[in-house]
């Protein structure tokens, strides 16, 4: 149940960058350095929320590569303001990691592949 639930918040928060971006495109009321940091707080919950939630069912090489993407991310929001001119392509390619991962773990999930060991019992 928490792996469906996990594989629906993936695919909000895509479908949120997605929206974000399409805003900026056709709306001008926001630029995207705006639009993206909002994203990134989004995102940044919304991986925190994941992580929580299956954090103890994938393997700790899931849980490590997670944590690497949430603290990219709030690395980010810092490189907004003091280096604003990588802050754009810098974030994408941040986005672009994170999906591509979480397509391929649920490629994983969904063969039964991707699981934590049991641990053995110390006697």
């Amino acid at each position: 149940m928490k792996e469906r639930l996990n594989v629906s918040i993936q695919s909000a928060s895509l479908i949120l960058v997605a929206a974000g971006l399409a805003w900026v495109v056709w709306a001008n009321d926001t630029n995207m350095r705006e639009m993206l940091t909002y994203l990134l707080i989004l995102v940044i919950f919304i991986e925190a929320l994941s992580l929580y939630l299956i954090g103890k069912l994938y393997p700790e090489s899931h849980t490590t590569f997670k944590l690497g993407i949430i603290a990219s991310m709030v690395i980010l929001l810092g490189i907004r303001i003091m280096v604003p001119s990588i802050f754009i392509p810098m974030t994408i390619l941040v986005f672009a990691m994170n999906f591509m991962y979480n397509f391929y773990t649920n490629g994983k999930r969904k063969s039964s592949t991707f699981r934590r060991k049991a641990m053995k019992k110390k006697r």
